[in-house]
């Protein structure tokens, strides 16, 4: 990391390569080599403005808290973004199959941050409280029954629900769905129209969607990116 940086913003200078560049909080750190930069470049302005956008409307006083939870997590970045950006309360949830959550919490800590993981698998949320705010951002083309895991996330949401998913560019076939994912041994792939049916079938109030294109992925079955914020009723 440059040393031209202030000290104060080369917190994260010595922590291993993560997921996310946490530029946002006006600091460096390194990113992982690859695909993660150029996909976060394609993800986050639409991530951030559904989390944004979703902390103000759960907001009518000034002091209402406004709890929060990433799905998938990795290494948390949309958790702290969350409470950066107004949220009282926020966590992440991921198993860390990978290792990819393993600086989490250094991370938040040294961010001024009080987020923490909740090592479990996503299907299991339901044994954790609901929380205002839910973003499934990560992972839905991780599993083999992403129609369960997003029923999961809506109902552990009790406002609103954010959701990404990596679909197919090799097709647009509204039937389409295969499982495992091309290629893989693991997950699952929606076509761009496949996706958008399941979630218009739902009968959830989607009160915005987006797509575009993730640069930093090769293959034409990866290279979708599909988006929806959706509102729940008020209880």
């Amino acid at each position: 990391m440059s040393k031209r940086l202030p000290a104060r913003l080369r917190v994260l200078d010595d922590l291993p390569p993560v997921y996310h560049s946490y530029a946002l909080f006006g600091v460096g750190n390194e990113q992982l080599p690859g695909m993660y930069a150029l996909n976060q470049k394609s993800k986050q302005p639409i991530i951030l403005a559904y989390i944004q956008f979703a902390i103000a409307k759960c907001r009518e006083r000034s002091g209402d808290q406004v709890s929060f939870a990433e799905l998938f997590c990795a290494d948390g970045y949309f958790a702290m973004s969350a409470l950066h950006l107004g949220a009282t309360s926020s966590y992440g949830v991921d198993t860390n199959r990978d290792g990819q959550s393993d600086a989490l919490e250094d991370i938040a800590e040294r961010l001024g941050l009080d987020v923490h993981l909740k090592k479990i698998n996503v299907s299991e949320i339901d044994q954790l409280e609901p929380v205002d705010i839910v973003a499934n951002v990560g992972g839905l083309y991780h599993v083999e029954n992403p129609d369960d895991i997003l029923e999961k996330s809506y109902r552990h949401a009790k406002r609103y629900l954010i959701v990404q998913n990596v679909v197919s560019t090799e097709n647009n076939d509204p039937d389409y769905f295969e499982s495992p994912a091309p290629g893989w041994k693991w997950g699952s792939r929606y076509s761009r129209a496949s996706f958008e049916r399941l979630l218009a079938s739902k009968g959830w109030k989607v009160i915005d969607t987006h797509f575009n294109f993730l640069e930093g992925n090769s293959r034409q079955a990866d290279m979708g990116s599909c988006y929806a914020l959706v509102e729940k009723p008020r209880a």
